[in-house]
């Protein structure tokens, strides 16, 4: 018999099942019920493949920036710190506070070294830093003052030295990052974000020890020497902010600012209330690892002992220049 077309019959139901068979071949298979499924165009499916190679080349591209943030870092700052000393002395039980200004004459304006050594990794940073200071000068009590339960009339020469060390060791953590991979330590890494922001943010839990040793010697005219040698231990707690600016884009001749401000208190363990410690530093970049520093440094205390008590402290301008390997 012939078919329809002129073709035999017989022929008809072979050619149709291999017409159906190439379709489904390019157009995705038969599934395993005998159906046959409605696929994606094969443009499509490629599209996608591509889409998840990017995908994948992004998260190891911010992996690798992640360990390069993550790498440790050192930096050296040499600096010249120009302190006052400040504050009130009181020398015996029941004895008049002595400013160190007009009684004393301890607060004219020094220039001394300050060293910082730090040590960053990942949200991690460590800091071990220093200072020393000598303070003299002639004074002339102001008023009638008690020293060691002695009576000394206004008009007393003064002759006054006061020499501060000090060494501090800190450990900060930084809890906030909002424009980083992981904005705190807990959350989830995420994709959409700049992997070299304009601006870095990062907020810091600080936990340190200050050492202060603080020697005195004060030779009162008609009376005699009143003098004291004590260290005294500072454990404290605070908080730090630091922002960077990458000023690459924006400024040929920089390559980043980094804006720094520390706090922190703690009780003086060895006698006394406590000691209050400020930092802040704007540091300029002119490439990466070179950075000059402008800031200003505070270091106040109460500190007393064997009924004396000096209320006071250092504060005053800082300039430094640091290298980072």
């Amino acid at each position: 018999m012939v078919g329809g077309g002129g073709y035999p019959l017989g022929m008809t139901l072979p050619a149709n099942a291999l017409v159906v068979s190439i379709g489904i071949m390019v157009h995705g298979g038969i599934s395993a019920y005998g159906q046959v499924p409605v696929e994606a165009p094969i443009e499509t499916l490629i599209l996608a493949d591509r889409q998840d190679e990017e995908v994948s080349a992004g998260t190891a591209d911010l992996d690798a920036l992640d360990r390069l943030r993550s790498r440790p870092k050192l930096d050296v700052i040499a600096g010249v710190w120009f302190p006052r000393l400040e504050g009130l002395v009181t020398l015996g039980s029941g004895g008049t506070p002595l400013d160190a200004g007009p009684d004393l004459s301890l607060d004219g304006a020094t220039t001394i070294f300050n060293g910082e050594l730090e040590f960053e990794k990942g949200r991690w940073k460590f800091l071990v830093g220093g200072y020393g200071i000598d303070a003299g000068g002639n004074g002339i009590l102001q008023q009638d003052s008690v020293v060691q339960g002695t009576i000394l009339a206004a008009g007393t020469a003064v002759n006054s030295e006061v020499d501060v060390w000090s060494i501090t060791t800190e450990a900060s953590w930084s809890l906030l990052t909002p424009f980083r991979r992981k904005a705190t330590p807990w959350s989830t890494p995420v994709t959409d974000f700049d992997p070299d922001p304009v601006i870095d943010l990062a907020l810091q839990a600080v936990l340190g020890c200050r050492v202060i040793n603080l020697e005195q010697r004060y030779l009162f005219a008609g009376y005699g020497t009143v003098s004291s040698n004590q260290a005294w231990v500072s454990p404290y707690l605070g908080v730090g902010f630091e922002i960077d600016w990458s000023t690459r884009q924006s400024l040929d001749f920089m390559d980043r600012i980094v804006f720094d401000v520390t706090a922190g208190w703690g009780p003086a363990l060895s006698g006394g209330d406590g000691t209050f410690t400020v930092r802040a530093d704007a540091t300029f970049y002119p490439v990466p690892n070179l950075g000059i520093s402008l800031g200003y440094r505070l270091n106040d205390w109460v500190l007393s002992r064997d009924d004396s008590e000096f209320d006071g402290g250092l504060q005053g301008l800082f300039a430094g220049v640091g290298y980072s390997w």
